[in-house]
């Protein structure tokens, strides 16, 4: 048996060719299209029910994910301490998520329970009754968290700045006010449930050790056409009007650090530049040895962390930079963070630097099929984004050929500090 040399660095080797993950496409009796990934040796099986029913369709603030996170809280077979028994009993795990454009709906479960886990599954998604006592007891804690994230920085920090790049009437810019946990009824959440979630605005991803049969037990119970208004759902347009301030400040008394975010609205993933701008955007502040990094934290001791992210929706995207500083050098960062900026537009990035950015990115998208359940999250995303299955095929592609020029053009087309927004929330002086 021969061992490693331990004085010698493992050679640094690049990727240049990254194999696609293709799921197997079929649909169920209802025409649900269904996803296969065959993943993984143990004997588990994750179910993802995707609807297009996020914030995006909601007729109001909070309808959308209190009636995704009320769906396993009673239904006109079970309550919800039966749901949770039988859960807890079969050893599955039950997740339900809303966010901007989507609402997901997980089932994760042993093979051998899987009959017994899809009967509870489709009783959640197609029946729920939303129970008034159990909505009152939601409400009461949505009020709670609500609260307590709002005495943050970070968050105020946020909300205006989401504010600020869409308008005040944009679903991805609306502000939740307390009020509108009264505002909302059991009433809503049947009305949502029942123009949302419906066969033709469901999609579903399978992943795991999948059998012969698997398919066939997720029609018996899944692919029936018994569901409720089976035609494809309105979706609401909505205009992005930004408002005019170009500076938010949320003052709060006893902050010891400001919140901080500067962006502007860009695009999301089907724009032709947003794979070479995620490279711009790692070398400003995407990774821990970013420009923004080594200048703000490193070199002037302003804050712990800060980071830059290209963020995109289904509708929209933007770019945002993200810190929290010390409330007396607050300014001082703000003009530190726009030079880094403009020195960015300015000079070439150099090879050592560009080389050390491809190599992390490459990293990343290993990373995001490491294993059966980052697969199912990364092609979940993929799915929501109406994206390729080469989408991360492509993106590798791109970070090999771009080259420092393309990327001083890109920072000085799409990051005019003059342009962006700044939302502070905090103490800041100038």
């Amino acid at each position: 048996m021969t061992h490693p040399d331990r004085t010698k660095q493992p050679e640094i080797k690049a990727i240049d060719t990254f194999q696609s993950v293709y799921a197997d496409k079929t649909q169920l009796s209802n025409d649900i299209p269904i996803r296969l990934i065959q993943s993984g040796t143990e004997d588990i099986v994750k179910i993802d029910l995707l609807f297009r029913a996020g914030n995006w369709y909601q007729p109001k603030p909070l309808v959308a994910e209190a009636t995704n996170e009320m769906l396993p809280e009673g239904t006109k077979t079970w309550t919800s301490a039966q749901i949770a028994n039988k859960l807890d009993y079969y050893g599955a795990f039950l997740q339900t998520n809303a966010n901007n454009d989507v609402a997901v709906v997980t089932l994760l479960t042993l093979n051998k329970h899987l009959n017994k886990t899809l009967s509870l599954l489709a009783e959640i998604v197609q029946n729920p009754i939303f129970p008034e006592d159990e909505f009152q007891t939601y409400i009461r804690n949505k009020k709670q968290h609500f609260l307590l994230e709002r005495s943050k920085v970070n968050s105020q920090s946020r909300i205006k700045f989401r504010e600020a790049l869409f308008g005040p009437n944009h679903p991805y810019g609306k502000i939740l006010v307390l009020e509108d946990h009264d505002n909302i009824t059991t009433e809503d959440l049947q009305n949502f449930h029942s123009s949302y979630y419906r066969p033709k605005n469901c999609e579903i991803l399978v992943t795991g050790n999948l059998k012969s049969d698997t398919v066939n037990q997720i029609d018996h119970y899944l692919g029936n056409t018994e569901w409720k208004k089976n035609e494809y759902p309105e979706i609401p347009t909505f205009k992005i009007q930004p408002t005019s301030q170009q500076e938010i400040f949320t003052p709060k008394e006893d902050a010891v650090q400001s919140a901080l975010r500067m962006g502007k609205v860009l695009f999301n993933q089907h724009h032709p530049d947003f794979m070479e701008m995620q490279v711009v955007n790692t070398i400003l502040g995407g990774y821990f040895g970013s420009r923004l990094m080594k200048t703000i934290r490193e070199e002037k001791g302003y804050t712990y962390g800060i980071s830059s992210l290209l963020i995109p929706l289904v509708h929209a995207g933007y770019f945002v930079i993200v810190s929290e500083v010390g409330a007396k050098v607050c300014g001082k960062a703000i003009e530190a963070i726009q030079q880094e900026i403009r020195r960015f537009k300015e000079e070439k990035t150099d090879e050592e630097e560009l080389n050390m950015v491809k190599n992390y990115m490459r990293g990343e998208i290993l990373r995001y099929y490491d294993g059966p359940l980052p697969t199912a999250s990364t092609y979940l995303r993929l799915m929501e984004h109406n994206l390729s299955e080469d989408y991360h095929k492509l993106m590798l592609q791109t970070i090999n050929d771009i080259q420092p020029e393309r990327i001083r053009e890109l920072a000085e087309q799409y990051l005019q500090e003059e342009n962006m927004k700044i939302s502070i929330a905090g103490q800041c002086e100038k």
